[in-house]
């Protein structure tokens, strides 16, 4: 198994790559380049949320805790939040995220359970494209990979190091095959994560336009009505005036 030295320091370099790519190749701005190189070196640390104890659940929490009421208060000014009441909710939320997100991590969570999946890197970056706030699609995009992109590199780091090497032979760790996976060996934690997936993979393709949203009714078409009188004037003199004298 890798460090946690190791994960944060290949997510990193992945981070200053992935954003260099984005500012020189694909045309986006220097902000959006340091915020998605931030969020991909954060996401090589995501995988270890389900650690029980030790360094790296400490420096999630508190990351993952900061990062929640930013990502939240982008929301909330949509809706009217601002001023005092933006302030309690990112405490609030900071709150949440810091002492009740970690205990129910420690409850519910085994290390390099479905947290080690590719399911789970699938919905970090989904969950990425749906709470990140800009309405082009295409920077939505680009926090999504970046975070696919150092998720990935933790679940590789995990399986390179369950490789083992003695100079005469090359034996596999225990641990082999337990984050590159799709499926856990509990039925539930499989459930739970499968049903995640397939609702944010929903909510995905419709804010990316590509499934139509069955909620929202479309237009009704223009009806064209054509007569005879449609090209007539407003007032016609006749020329004629009308006999209506009884004979």
């Amino acid at each position: 198994m890798a460090a946690y030295r190791e994960h944060i320091t290949v997510s990193g370099i992945l981070g200053v790559a992935y954003a260099t790519a984005a500012v020189f190749l694909f045309g986006y701005s220097l902000v959006q380049a340091v915020i998605v190189a931030v969020l991909t070196w954060v996401a090589g640390m995501l995988p270890d949320l389900d650690s029980e104890s030790g360094r790296p659940i400490r420096e999630l929490s508190g990351v993952t805790a900061a990062f929640a009421p930013l990502l939240l208060l982008q929301h909330a000014q949509d809706v009217g939040i601002r001023g005092d009441r933006a302030m309690l909710f990112a405490i609030l939320a900071y709150a949440a995220v810091k002492y009740g997100g970690a205990f129910l991590l420690g409850k519910l969570t085994v290390h390099r359970g479905m947290f080690h999946s590719i399911p789970a890197l699938l919905i970090a970056s989904e969950f990425t494209f749906l709470t990140y706030h800009s309405d082009e699609i295409r920077v939505r995009l680009l926090m999504a990979v970046g975070v696919g992109i150092g998720f990935l590199s933790h679940l590789v780091l995990d399986e390179m190091y369950s490789v083992q090497w003695d100079g005469m032979k090359v034996r596999l760790a225990k641990s082999s095959g337990s984050a590159m996976k799709f499926f856990g060996p509990e039925a539930l934690p499989n459930g739970v994560t499968m049903g995640l997936l397939l609702c944010l993979t929903y909510a995905t393709l419709v804010k990316a336009d590509i499934v139509r949203d069955p909620g929202k009714i479309p237009a009704p078409e223009t009806i064209r009505i054509t007569s005879d009188l449609e090209d007539a004037p407003a007032f016609r003199i006749a020329a004629e005036p009308r006999d209506t004298q009884v004979q």
